[in-house]
């Protein structure tokens, strides 16, 4: 009597295709190359969710091998080679699709002819029919080995079919290419739009705010020619926007939208109209060195005026690492950077965590901080403790410098509250130096009596 030592060969072709379903594009395609007899019949072409990139046709390590011995050439040629391999494995795949609906269809193909553009639409429209819920479309270069520059010509631009048969979607991502009609009217199921290295115009974005009723996340991502970005349409459900290094929003950011939860901004400092924003919890900034920009205790103020709502704020910046409120996190402390801390931490009496991590030192030589209008004593004057609710600190690569000495000890002068002051040393900094500055910060006078230092 013969054993049957492989059971996957019993198994239905109707039952693989209902595992496939459940699995990812790549993971069904190796599944039927473990068996002729499902690779034959196509099975892996019943997926629902599609995900691809061209990257993973480019046999990165071998280019990155031939890349190291000075052959450009050859990797240049296998990139190209790969690029052709995947337009047509992608061509053949899409055409064949035996799903009746997607759940998910994603690829990454950089777009560097006219000559992909009727297929491309072709692909769009084939699986628009198919009532995608998630539609991913990158035409950047995802090359890990030799990436091409960003900014290019000719452009793909979205077709027509695609306005009119997006009301399926759910989650739309689009990165490099043209938006064209720009017409959201029938995307009325849409909860989550990412746009990347995309012309946006105010008209654009004010097209996707009226039509898309339940948008609850908008992302923009180096997009360019826009001037500003308004959004001030109270019924719309927008809970989460993320603004980074889009070009050139000379007009600022001007929103109101009672339910948003979390707003994330990156880029140069623009002036902010923020209303309404009882729901707002995190506000992450991440701004860039401005050195036009005056940095003294007022405009500091009115930088941070419209964020007063939120309850966690997290700056990071080269020219004031600061942030307040209820959490806040501060990054790479310098001396002209002290002023402005203060002034937030007197303008956030409930902070009750608060994180610095120091980072290396920018040069900008063209920079001239406008420093405090107080000398440093009444700087670090204050009536009484003003910060009563702070309970935690903790304070990453410490060096020992003299404006960190000063920062820690009008923080433990001005708690009453505090519990916990953590502080661990840069791996690199001088033995001697924190070692004076251990002891002069125990010996400092703390306003809590149950204070405990930890070194690290």
């Amino acid at each position: 009597m013969t054993t049957n030592t492989d059971p996957l060969s019993d198994f239905h072709d109707d039952l693989i295709i209902v595992i496939i379903t459940f699995l990812p594009f790549i993971d069904a395609y190796r599944l039927c190359m473990s068996k002729k007899k499902w690779y034959d019949r196509s099975l892996w072409l019943h997926c629902r969710s599609f995900e691809l990139h061209e990257a993973s046709f480019m046999m990165p390590d071998s280019r990155q091998y031939w890349l190291s011995i000075g052959r450009r050439t050859q990797v240049m040629y296998m990139k190209r080679i790969g690029r052709l391999k995947y337009f047509h494995f992608v061509d053949r795949a899409v055409r064949r699709l035996a799903s009746e609906f997607l759940t998910k269809f994603s690829f990454r193909l950089y777009y560097s002819s006219n000559i992909y553009r009727q297929n491309i639409d072709k692909w769009i429209e084939i699986v628009l029919e198919k009532s995608v819920q998630e539609l991913s479309l990158d035409f950047s270069d995802g090359d890990p080995v030799v990436p091409q520059p960003t900014i290019r010509n000719p452009q793909y631009v979205l077709p027509h079919c695609f306005y009119e048969q997006g009301m399926c979607i759910r989650v739309l991502n689009i990165n490099s290419c043209g938006l064209g009609l720009c017409n959201f009217v029938n995307f009325i199921q849409l909860t989550s739009l990412a746009l990347t290295r995309v012309r946006l115009s105010w008209a654009a974005m004010e097209n996707i705010a009226h039509n898309c009723p339940f948008l609850e996340t908008l992302s923009l991502v180096e997009c360019y020619r826009i001037f500003k970005v308004e959004i001030t349409l109270r019924t719309l459900g927008l809970r989460k926007l993320i603004v980074r290094h889009c070009q050139s929003l000379s007009l600022g950011i001007e929103l109101w939208l009672p339910r948003l939860q979390y707003f994330e901004y990156a880029g140069k400092m623009v002036p902010f109209d923020m209303r309404g924003m009882d729901d707002l919890e995190v506000v992450v900034l991440d701004y860039r060195l401005d050195t036009r920009y005056s940095y003294n205790g007022d405009d500091i103020e009115s930088l941070f005026n419209p964020f007063s709502d939120a309850r966690i704020l997290q700056v990071s910046t080269s020219a004031l690492k600061l942030s307040a409120l209820v959490d806040a996190t501060y990054e790479c402390l310098e001396r002209f950077e002290l002023a402005a801390i203060i002034c937030l931490l007197i303008s956030s009496p409930n902070i009750t965590t608060l994180a610095i991590s120091t980072g290396a030192i920018m040069h900008t030589p063209d920079f001239r901080p406008n420093y405090f209008p107080l000398s440093r004593g009444e700087i670090w004057t204050t009536n009484g403790s003003i910060l009563d609710h702070l309970e935690c600190v903790q304070f990453e690569g410490f060096t020992g410098k003299i404006c960190e000495i000063d920062l820690v000890k009008f923080l433990l002068r001005n708690s009453r509250s505090i519990k916990e002051l953590n502080i661990k040393q840069l791996i690199r900094a001088t033995s001697s130096v924190t070692s004076e500055a251990f002891k002069e910060i125990n010996q400092a006078v703390a306003a809590s009596g149950g204070v405990v230092i930890n070194w690290s």
